[in-house]
């Protein structure tokens, strides 16, 4: 496998606070429309939202603020 290219972990955290934000915008109406069931939904976003957290731990307690 190849090496990933290295990717700062700030931008990481706003790519993934981006599709956290994009879920919750859209998995409503796919929900709605019958695309997504609501379990599913919420599953999704929240392996996300744990993604998320997972990053945040990463973050040294003195850059916290700035990544916010």
């Amino acid at each position: 496998m190849a090496k990933a290219p290295s990717i700062p972990l700030e931008t990481q955290l706003a790519c993934v606070s981006r599709e956290v934000a994009l879920r919750e915008r859209v998995y409503p109406r796919w929900v709605a429309a019958g695309r997504m069931t609501q379990a599913k939904a919420d599953a999704e976003i929240a392996a996300m939202k744990a993604v998320e957290q997972t990053l945040l731990s990463l973050v040294p307690p003195d850059a916290q603020g700035a990544m916010l």
